[in-house]
């Protein structure tokens, strides 16, 4: 797998309510037309606190863009949380999402054009506690997750990066398994048929 190119994320409306676009960033989608204006909108990179250089840009804003709560603790405030947690496939990132949640990041894979696409997904405190204290396994950081996205992020490297809805999951099972922690990084193609080509 972590030498196949894959077709991009393609659109699908199936049984369970997941809803996509084959071009997420004109298309008119119900999820999408849901969400806020800053969702598509670019989001400054300058705005990032401090202490957060171990979240890589695209993880770091997907999250932020899908968080519920709308204050963000300062370095040093009680509560705040950036973390990165496992290495190479099986990473993960964590920033905190209000009192009782957390926000979780992976990055899935990239796109010719540069899109880089995350999934995330929200958790309680508790389970990150279990997460961080070995508990529970990274590989199963998203089988009690809320909200699951799949998320689009064009990082700019001065001015900005550009978020957008790619797929909403309505339960942890709808997510792909190549998409999930321990998965390798994809190397998605610009197939509008979203079908696999192989490499030699």
């Amino acid at each position: 797998m972590a030498n196949e190119e894959m077709g991009g994320p393609s659109a699908a409306s199936d049984q369970q309510g997941s809803v996509t676009s084959e071009d997420p960033v004109t298309s008119e989608d119900p999820v999408t037309s849901e969400m806020p204006a800053s969702l598509v909108e670019p989001v400054s990179r300058d705005d990032g606190p401090e202490g957060e250089d171990d979240i890589p840009p695209a993880p770091l804003w997907a999250m932020r863009t899908r968080m519920h709560s709308l204050r963000r603790l300062e370095p040093g405030e009680e509560g705040r949380i950036r973390r990165r947690l496992g290495i190479d496939d099986d990473t993960v990132y964590v920033v905190d999402d209000g009192p009782d949640h957390c926000m979780v990041g992976r990055r899935v894979g990239q796109a010719p054009d540069g899109c880089v696409y995350c999934l995330v997904g929200r958790i309680s405190l508790e389970e990150y506690a279990d997460v961080a204290a070995g508990d529970m396994a990274l590989a199963d950081v998203f089988s009690d997750a809320r909200d699951i996205s799949l998320c689009g992020v064009f990082e700019e490297d001065e001015a900005a990066s550009n978020v957008f809805l790619v797929q909403h999951y309505r339960r942890p099972r709808d997510v792909p398994a190549d998409y999930l922690p321990s998965s390798p990084f994809l190397e998605f193609t610009d197939d509008p048929n979203g079908e696999a080509d192989g490499e030699d």
